[in-house]
């Protein structure tokens, strides 16, 4: 039994982490396959996935949240500083960085875990970037975006039944019988029931993150904002590492992508799947779409995890923009490649 609160942030991260990891690396989850997929051949198998991890993330996040069992509305997603240029802008050069270096934020963290050079040179050139941009030459250039192009919402809050006035459970009706319309409309002819699986799977993973912090890591006397699993984040700490020396304190999100790596590793040992393999394709391709991932991901306040899972389970505008932004910028980049590829 874990008495200290705190002890919650650091086993559940790992714990969390190591599920999800797992889930994404055996049935290969990532954004960029998904959205690529459906540029290209109208395959839908893995959107349907996602659908369906949002689906379960958004009911059971705002179940939570109107349970009054955790306190959703003090996450940074939903502040009432709306950054709506910095999160555009960020999530385009997100997804455009992600299709180059060869998968989404966690797709590439589980490639390195188990030996992918083309991980490697991604994840390095992600963190770098993202602590450039975070906490040094790129830094200026955001503030100055953030305060010249934000908004203060009247209402205190980024999320949409706030901006909309509508009550929150309807607000929750109409955005499940969207996703639920979507999946019912291409299930007969797409769906797959390993890929459903581990959508649902995932979709649990950013209930788990949520209760995780805002519940079992809850101390009375100091309590903390409830947060969820991102990755740039803990990117930009990482590299900042690299570049100043500076050890990021063990948090949530610190310790979730640790375990992402951690089964990685330990998943590839035991199926024997761990070697070196050598980068396909061009590694200056990879390090850029790596760099793009790391100023996007930041500039956007999170990658496809942070703002995809985590953000959208809030039902943030802020969360809606920016994966909107990471989708099209899958989009753009997919057909760029293809008609160049040719």
């Amino acid at each position: 039994m874990i008495d200290n609160p705190k002890t919650w942030l650091i086993v559940g991260g790992l714990i969390l982490g190591a599920i999800f990891g797992a889930v994404v690396r055996q049935q290969r989850m990532c954004l960029v396959n998904a959205v690529s997929n459906v540029s290209l051949v109208r395959d839908y198998r893995y959107l349907l996935g996602f659908a369906l991890a949002m689906l379960i993330a958004i009911t059971g996040t705002q179940l939570l949240e109107m349970a009054d069992i955790v306190a959703v509305q003090q996450a940074s997603y939903r502040d009432a500083r709306l950054d709506w240029l910095g999160v555009i802008l960020g999530g385009l050069l997100f997804g455009i960085g992600a299709t180059y270096a060869g998968g989404d934020a966690a797709r590439v963290v589980i490639l390195a875990g188990q030996g992918d050079k083309a991980g490697w040179i991604a994840v390095f050139f992600f963190a770098i970037f993202a602590s450039v941009t975070q906490f040094g030459l790129l830094e200026k250039a955001r503030v100055y975006l953030l305060l010249h192009s934000s908004m203060n919402l009247t209402g205190g809050d980024a999320g949409l039944a706030a901006i909309s006035g509508a009550p929150k459970w309807l607000v929750l009706v109409i955005v499940d019988v969207l996703l639920l319309g979507f999946i019912v409309s291409k299930f007969k002819q797409h769906a797959q029931t390993k890929i459903l699986i581990a959508g649902a799977l995932l979709g649990l993973s950013v209930i788990g993150a949520w209760y995780t912090t805002g519940v079992l890591a809850q101390d009375e006397f100091e309590p903390v904002k409830p947060s969820g699993m991102t990755v740039s984040g803990p990117m930009s700490r990482i590299g900042n590492m690299f570049v100043s020396g500076d050890y990021p304190a063990l948090s949530f999100s610190i310790s979730f992508v640790i375990g992402l790596i951690a089964v990685s590793f330990l998943l590839a040992l035991l199926t024997g799947k761990f070697r070196f393999s050598p980068v396909k394709g061009s590694a200056a391709h990879i390090a850029f779409g790596g760099a793009l991932m790391g100023i996007g991901g930041t500039f956007a306040y999170g990658c496809n995890i942070g703002q995809g899972f985590t953000g959208l389970s809030t039902l943030s505008l802020e969360s809606v923009l920016a994966v909107i932004s990471m989708i099209a910028g899958i989009h753009l980049a997919t057909k760029f490649m293809e008609k160049h590829t040719q």
